[in-house]
Order: C-alpha cells, then structure tokens, then sequence
C-alpha cells in the first residue's frame, strides 16, 4: 500500500504520517522512519533530534534510517510487514538534483541529469513499496510560496510537480493537510465511499 501526504510548511504532515504508521503497523518492531534530511546545518541537525526523541517517547518502537540520498539503497534492510514512513520527499529531491553544488557542479541544468534522477526517485519509490507492507510518503506543497526566480528553483519546483503527479497516481490514499488537519484527497472515506476529489 502506497500512501502520500502533502501539505505546507509546519502544517502537521509529519504528525499525521506518523498517526498513520502507527495505526498501520500490526506489531511495533515493524515501524521504520526514513529520514532524507542532511544534517550539514545546526538547525536541520536539532530539528531532526527533536523529531527522534518525540518517537522515542511516543512508546512505539520506531527504527530510524538516515538516508539523504539512493533510496533504492534501503530495500533490502525491510520485510514484507514492515510500515516505511519516508520524511521527506523534498529533502531528497533536493539532495539528489543538486548532488555536486560544492564543487561547483551544475549539472542539474541538464535535461538528461534531471531525467536520470527523476528516475531514479520513481525506482527506489517502487522498490521500497515492493518490498514493505505499507510506504507512507510525506511531501511539502513548494508552490505556495514566491515564484522561481533562478534556474535552480525552476527546476526544483518542476520535479516536485512531476514526482507529486506520479506518486498521485499511483497512491492508494492522498491526504493535503491544511492547518492540523488532514484532508482527503483520494481514497475511501470512513463510510467507504470513494473519494473523488482528485481525479487521476
């Protein structure tokens, strides 16, 4: 089972993915956080602690993976009952669209580079979906703030939108969480009516 969930910056995404794991998850040794941040800046290495320590204290029993990039990677390290809550998508777009930029590569004004790692996005995607029970993957609505004003976020935005489009339809449940609150978007309703308002 495939489940994406979107929504803008400190909306409560990540606290409703992981209501979700947990709600999905048969037994505890089961939950797996996938963390795609990379730790190179204080403020991203203290939010990051204090997202671990909030699942350490929760009382469920989460193992965290650190995993900025090659997400494909990872397939290996899950069973076939495992819950995999990804956090984020974002983060790994961006760390792998723009792998290289200390060392003055620009590499992601490239047709071709962009293609590769689209693709690369979708394949590990499928292949960690594959290999768990239930993949949860968390994203940031990147289009509701100011509009690209250099290449490198016009790019960035594109991907998104593309890899949001893909992973929509291939989702058996979208959320968009708006303020604390999670609103669907395509699934099936508590009644088991299916929703439709995301038309794919």
């Amino acid at each position: 089972m495939l489940i994406f969930i979107t929504g803008g910056v400190r909306s409560g995404k990540s606290s409703f993915a992981e209501m979700s794991a947990v709600y999905h998850c048969r037994q505890g040794n089961h939950l797996h956080y996938v963390a795609t941040c990379d730790q190179g800046e204080a403020e991203m290495a203290e939010r990051i602690s204090r997202h671990r320590e909030d699942r350490e204290k929760s009382g469920y029993s989460w193992k965290t993976w650190e995993q900025p990039r090659n997400l494909h990677d990872l397939c290996a390290a899950f069973e076939k009952e495992d819950v995999v809550l990804l956090d984020c998508l974002t983060n790994l777009v961006s760390n792998e669209l723009f792998a290289g930029w200390r060392d003055n590569s620009s590499q992601w004004e490239e047709a071709g580079f962009r293609k590769v790692v689209f693709q690369k996005i979708m394949n590990g995607i499928k292949k960690l979906e594959n290999q768990c029970r239930v993949l949860i993957i968390v994203s940031n609505e990147v289009f509701q703030g100011f509009p690209a004003n250099d290449s490198g976020t016009f790019y960035f935005m594109q991907m998104m939108g593309h890899l949001h489009q893909h992973i929509v339809r291939q989702a058996h449940w979208v959320y968009q969480v708006e303020l604390g609150m999670p609103i669907l978007r395509k699934g099936y309703d508590a009644d088991g009516n299916q929703c439709t308002a995301c038309t794919v």
